[in-house]
């Protein structure tokens, strides 16, 4: 048999009295492809786009001020604050302090305001792995066991605490199969997708995600700059309180001493004067450095611009009917032909033997 040819001929005709059982095959496929678009409740997608730019205006401002100052301060110009790159974001929004910040906000659903939190966990659909589970193994507990304590989002919780909080998982799981972000190196616009049971919700969380990350990122791009400020500030107010003290020495010094012309006395002027000159250096060159500070926290700032906002869709995003028939249809057509083809050369081994 290893070397015979098949006949094509007969191939053909054995497959035309077979076509019950490759038509079987591929009537069996497009059922449960059926069966999957009854089961799969329908869902509504959102999407949201925008763009992130860095403000870079003020960097030139900073240059001007440090050269109308006269002053060498390239250490903050030159200074170079941790950067976030876009495809990182996907890993914020799915972090849980950012999913419970998330659940926190409050979404209007027919009339009714409810955190959106509670929706998503209300709509949540187990898993086949966790419904074996609890079935098999925790049937026990089902039946005996006291009931699960209600969803608890109105505790405030710090953000390393989340982790803590098991009973959460499962609603951040959810979260993550509801939103996905996309990043096109084309145009540099970044897409924020959500498709939940509601085309209000998916619109209203779109937004939320939105605001959430823009928070996220700004925050994170400007602790090195708030914690430079917040340095410089106080080595500021420092040098003001020597200058100032440096001032008022030196002024009381010369009104009691104004008819006096002793050598002791000329040279602790000289210490004093020479004490308010560098108090005044340290004090100017401070502030200088207070503004670029300043200015530096506003340079740092992304900003996160919306170029298509979202919109509330009430066409069906999930299933998708034509795409499930079409795949249906095509994995009957592969089953079909082998089917018919293995049960073809089943019968020319048993011939051969």
């Amino acid at each position: 048999m290893a070397n015979d040819t098949i006949d094509i001929g007969d191939l053909i005709r054995f497959f035309i009295k077979q076509k019950k059982r490759f038509f079987t095959a591929v009537l069996a496929m497009m059922a449960l492809g059926l069966l999957v678009i009854f089961l799969t409740r329908n869902h509504y997608s959102s999407t949201l786009k925008f763009v992130s730019q860095s403000n870079s205006s003020s960097s030139n401002l900073m240059r001007q001020l440090g050269g109308f100052s006269g002053l060498n301060l390239g250490g903050l110009n030159g200074q170079e604050m941790g950067n976030l790159s876009p495809q990182l974001y996907q890993e914020i929004i799915y972090s849980y302090p950012f999913l419970w910040r998330l659940s926190q906000k409050t979404i209007e659903l027919e009339g009714q305001q409810q955190k959106l939190g509670f929706f998503i966990e209300e709509n949540r659909r187990p898993s086949v792995s966790s419904l074996v589970k609890k079935y098999t193994i925790g049937l026990p507990k089902v039946l005996f066991g006291e009931k699960p304590a209600p969803l608890d989002l109105e505790t405030e919780l710090q953000d390393s605490l989340v982790f803590l909080r098991r009973e959460l998982v499962p609603m951040f799981n959810e979260y993550r199969k509801l939103i996905s972000l996309t990043n096109d190196a084309q145009t540099g616009s970044i897409a924020i997708e959500v498709e939940t049971l509601s085309p209000e919700v998916s619109a209203q969380m779109a937004v939320y995600v939105f605001k959430l990350l823009s928070e996220y990122v700004i925050e994170y791009k400007t602790e090195k700059a708030n914690q430079n400020l917040e340095f410089i500030q106080e080595r500021f107010e420092e040098a003001k309180d020597r200058f100032y003290q440096a001032q008022n020495n030196l002024s009381t010094f010369r009104d009691r001493n104004q008819n006096l012309n002793f050598s002791s006395a000329r040279a602790q002027e000289e210490r004093l004067q020479a004490e308010y000159n560098l108090a005044s250096n340290l004090y100017n060159n401070l502030a200088v450095q207070l503004d670029q500070a300043k200015i530096k926290v506003q340079e740092d700032i992304p900003q996160l611009t919306i170029i298509n906002p979202p919109v509330v869709s009430y066409q069906v995003s999930k299933p998708n009917i034509p795409l499930i028939l079409a795949l249906s249809v095509f994995l009957g057509l592969i089953l079909g032909f082998a089917r018919v083809l293995v049960s073809y050369f089943k019968t020319q081994f048993d011939k051969s033997s």
